[in-house]
């Protein structure tokens, strides 16, 4: 199922909960349940098309049965949820840059070609990027730290200690204070120089004005 057709004034009004949707209780439970998994598909897909699609799938819920005047279970049904969560994937997964550009724009924070500048416009706003950020220069840190003592003896044959145990539980405080403190400007450092810089006409992340 694809959850992108044009709304109607009558999906407007499933929408919105009325009796056409069943009455107010049980659409707002289907509504959450319908915008839990529309969640599969990327934010800025959610941004423009989320309340249209919502619309459309409140319009064609389906009337259920209710036997012995039980109360109807809400929320989307099992093969809707996956027909959701099957095209919202496959959407991110064109958008998604290949494993060598993520890596080196995660690892090395490098500038990607412009056909992933929108995914890269939705990756910052996301509410997890200053921690992502954080995580992983604590594992490049982390890396280096404990390979080098084994390249250091595998490749010239250099006794190279590890380090002590209390210096790497220094090192994973000291970074995640660090992201606590300056997650606003490690979002406010990645808009500029990815995205002001390619100029993509987006709006700033949230999370940088709050």
């Amino acid at each position: 199922m694809t959850a992108s057709g044009a709304g109607s004034p009558a999906a407007g009004g499933a929408a919105a909960g009325g009796p056409g949707a069943g009455g107010p209780g049980r659409a707002t439970r289907y509504e959450r349940s319908a915008r839990f998994w529309l969640r599969a598909y990327p934010r800025r897909w959610r941004e423009r098309h989320g309340e249209e699609a919502l619309a459309v799938l409140l319009d064609l819920e389906p009337p259920r049965a209710v036997p012995d005047g039980a109360r109807p279970v809400p929320g989307i049904g099992a093969r809707e949820a996956w027909g959701l969560v099957r095209a919202g994937w496959a959407l991110r997964r064109r958008e998604h840059p290949p494993l060598g550009r993520w890596l080196l724009y995660r690892v090395f924070d490098a500038r990607l070609p412009a056909r992933y500048w929108w995914w890269v416009a939705d990756d910052i706003h996301g509410a997890l990027y200053p921690w992502r950020v954080t995580a992983t220069s604590l594992g490049t840190a982390v890396a280096v730290l404990y390979g080098w003592p084994v390249l250091g003896h595998v490749l010239f044959a250099l006794d190279v200690s590890s380090p002590a145990g209390w210096l790497v539980v220094v090192w994973v405080v000291a970074f995640a204070l660090g992201g606590i403190v300056f997650r606003r400007s490690h979002v406010e450092r990645a808009w500029r120089k990815h995205v002001l810089d390619g100029h993509i006409p987006v709006d700033p992340p949230r999370s940088a004005g709050a």
